[in-house]
């Protein structure tokens, strides 16, 4: 059995324990089963109805192409600090970590990255 926390209409948690909260927060009981849809993604908390309801096609795959974006939006924004200190190294003319082809490699793997997301 799992507890949903409910708080200005907002599903706040969902715990595997029965949770002491204040009474401005609503607990709802769901099956184990119910659970396990919410974990998949599958499925979410209607609050209005209080069931766990299965999400729309449409929104299954904007939730898809957001999960997506943010890997590749997370390689680039994890990358970009390499991209800068060889850009910033070559300026002072002093030896780059990177040699010219892991450089080049790196920046098309970005473009490739980049390529990939979806507006």
């Amino acid at each position: 059995m799992y507890y949903v926390c409910i708080e200005n209409n907002e599903v706040v948690s969902v715990l595997n324990y029965e949770p002491s909260v204040p009474s401005s927060v609503f607990v709802a009981t769901i099956t184990d089963e119910e659970n396990d849809k919410l974990v998949a993604r599958t499925h979410y908390y209607n609050v209005s109805t209080r069931r766990v309801e299965p999400i729309s096609d449409e929104e299954a795959n904007q939730q898809s192409v957001a999960d997506a974006n943010g890997v590749e939006r997370e390689f680039l924004n994890s990358t970009d600090w390499k991209v800068l200190r060889h850009i910033r190294q070559k300026h002072l003319g002093i030896e780059t970590t990177l040699t010219e082809a892991e450089y080049t490699e790196l920046e098309q793997q970005r473009e490739a990255a980049a390529s990939r997301i979806i507006e």
